[in-house]
C-alpha cells in the first residue's frame, strides 16, 4: 500500500475525555482558520412574516434563502404571526404559505428555527397580546402536519405563541405572573402540545430555564444526563433560547437563581441553546465575557442584525470572526492510523483523532460514513455505515474513531483510490444533498460537489 499524505501537520492539544490518546500519526491534517457554511449553526437571519389586516405575506424565497449562504448563513429564524387568527383556524391560504416558506428552505440548504406569535409590540393599544388558550391549542394541532412533513428543515421550534414576540412574557392570556400551579397550567399545557405536534426527533426551546423547571414541577434543575440524552424523552427535548444574551446581570430576568444558570450550563451539552443580544454594555458583553459565555451554555446560534451595538464592538475588538467560526459545532480532524494493507476482500483499519473547537456540539442526528471511491472515477463509490454518533463529540473534547473497513472484492491492484468521512443529514430528503452534510475544519478536505471530507488516499496492492 502506498498512502499519498494529504496535509500538513497541525498543533495537537489533547482535551476532555482524550488525554490519552496517541500522539503521532501515519496523517496529520492542518487546521483551516476560514469560516464556511455548515448545517445546523452560526449566525441566522430572521425572517418575519405577518399575517394580519386579510393580507397573505410573500413566502420566503429561495432567491433570498441562497444569499444566506453565500454569506456562511445555513440558519433562519423564521418568525411568523397569526394576527389575523386569534379568533379562530389558521386558513387554509396562511398554512400554504409557511409549507411554500419550508420547502423554499428544503430547496436553498437552509433550515429554519421556528417561532409563531401574534403581535409584536406590548403597548396597551396593541393588547391582547396573543389568543385565548383554547385557540392556541388549536393552532398547534393545526400545525402539527406541517412540523411533521417538513421535520427535515425545521432545527428547533421556539416554544413562541405566548405574548409580545411569542416570549412568554407580556401575555394577556396565560397569566402574566403566575404564582400558583393553577397559574402555571395553561403554559404547561402548551408545552406538552408542543410535543406531541413536533416530531420527537426535534426539541422545544423555552424562553427561560424556569420554565423547564415549572414544566417537570420541580424546583430543583432536572438536568439532561447522556442517559436520557437522545432518548426521544420529554426532559430530552426542551431546549432553551435566550433573547437577551450577555445584556445584563441576569440578562433582563432570563435568570432568576444561580440554580437556573446551572442547569443551562448542563442541559446545553446536550440540547440547543441559541437566541440573541439586546444591548451593549461591555460590562457583560465584551469580548472575554462573550467567549465565557458563549462556552458556558454551548451556544449553537446567534442573530446576526441584532444587537447592532453587540455585534459592532465584537468586530472593533476583533472577536466576532472567531465567535461566528465557532458558534455550534467545528469539528477538524488531528491525526490518523491506517491499516498496512489496502487490498481487495481485506479488512482495512482506520483510526482517527477528532476535535471538538466549537462552542457545542452537532445537535440533531446526523450518521457518520466511510466512502471509498476510485480516484479517477468518484461515481464507482462503495458507502460503509457505522454506529458512530457525532453529538457525543462534546464543545472542546478530543476524540478517537477506531472502524474496520471490509474493503470490497472490486478493488483493482494499482489503482488509487480515494478515503472520506461523509456526516450527512439523517433525512432521507436530505440525505444525498451536500449542502446539507458537515464539513470538517480542515484544509483540503472538503469536496462541495459530494458533501465528502477526503482523509486519504490509497494505491491498491
Amino acid at each position: 500500500m502506498i498512502l499519498a499524505v494529504l496535509l500538513v501537520s497541525c498543533n495537537r492539544s489533547a482535551q476532555g475525555p482524550s488525554d490519552d490518546l496517541q500522539v503521532s500519526y501515519d496523517v496529520t491534517y492542518a487546521v483551516a482558520d476560514d469560516d464556511f457554511c455548515n448545517p445546523e449553526r452560526g449566525f441566522y437571519r430572521q425572517y418575519t412574516l405577518w399575517f394580519r389586516d386579510g393580507v397573505l405575506p410573500s413566502p420566503v424565497s429561495v432567491q433570498s434563502l441562497r444569499s444566506d449562504r453565500l454569506q456562511n448563513r445555513t440558519l433562519t429564524l423564521s418568525l411568523f404571526y397569526l394576527t389575523d387568527f386569534m379568533d379562530g383556524d389558521i386558513s387554509d391560504a396562511a398554512l400554504d404559505v409557511i409549507r411554500q416558506s419550508l420547502d423554499a428552505h428544503r430547496e436553498a440548504g437552509m433550515k429554519a428555527i421556528l417561532r409563531f406569535a401574534y403581535k409584536d409590540s406590548y403597548s396597551e393599544e396593541s393588547a391582547p397580546w396573543d389568543a385565548p388558550v383554547d385557540v392556541v391549542l388549536r393552532h398547534v394541532a393545526q400545525l402539527k402536519p406541517v412540523f411533521n412533513e417538513y421535520e427535515d428543515v425545521i432545527y428547533v421550534l421556539q416554544a413562541g405563541f405566548v405574548g409580545a414576540w411569542g416570549e412568554w412574557y407580556y401575555t394577556s392570556h396565560f397569566n402574566f405572573d403566575p404564582q400558583t400551579d393553577e397559574d402555571w397550567q395553561p403554559r404547561i399545557r402548551l408545552i406538552r402540545a408542543l410535543l406531541d405536534a413536533v416530531p420527537e426527533s426535534r426539541q422545544i426551546a423555552l424562553r427561560t430555564p424556569l420554565y423547564k423547571m415549572k414544566f417537570f414541577g420541580t424546583e430543583k434543575a432536572d438536568s439532561i444526563t447522556a442517559a436520557v440524552a437522545y432518548d426521544g424523552s420529554d426532559l430530552s427535548r426542551i431546549a432553551g433560547h435566550n433573547d437577551c444574551f450577555i445584556s445584563s446581570s441576569n440578562d433582563l430576568g432570563t435568570f432568576t437563581s444561580q440554580t437556573e444558570r446551572e442547569l443551562w450550563k448542563g442541559d446545553t451539552q446536550y440540547c440547543i441553546m441559541g437566541g440573541e443580544t439586546c444591548a451593549a454594555i461591555a460590562a457583560y458583553c465584551d469580548c472575554p465575557k462573550a467567549f465565557r459565555s458563549l462556552e458556558d451554555y454551548h451556544w449553537s446560534y446567534l442573530n446576526s442584525g441584532y444587537h447592532a451595538g453587540v455585534l459592532s464592538m465584537w468586530k472593533t475588538n476583533g472577536c466576532f470572526n472567531e465567535i461566528s467560526r465557532r458558534l455550534g459545532y467545528r469539528l477538524c480532524l488531528v491525526g490518523a492510523d491506517f491499516g498496512d494493507s489496502f487490498s481487495a476482500g481485506k479488512e482495512f483499519k482506520v483510526d482517527l483523532t477528532l476535535r471538538n473547537d466549537g462552542f457545542a456540539s452537532v445537535m440533531n442526528e446526523h450518521p457518520v460514513e466511510f466512502v471509498i471511491a476510485e480516484k479517477d472515477a468518484p461515481s464507482s463509490r462503495q458507502i460503509f455505515t457505522t454506529g458512530i454518533d457525532p453529538r457525543v463529540w462534546k464543545a472542546g473534547g478530543t476524540y478517537r474513531i477506531s472502524e474496520d473497513i471490509s474493503l470490497p472484492s472490486s478493488i483493482c491492484p494499482g489503482k488509487e483510490y480515494n478515503l472520506y468521512m461523509n456526516i450527512p443529514d439523517a433525512s432521507g430528503n436530505l440525505r444525498d444533498n451536500p449542502a446539507f452534510s458537515i464539513r470538517l475544519a480542515n484544509e483540503n478536505v472538503w469536496e462541495e460537489a459530494t458533501g465528502y471530507n477526503l482523509i486519504g488516499t490509497f494505491t491498491a496492492e
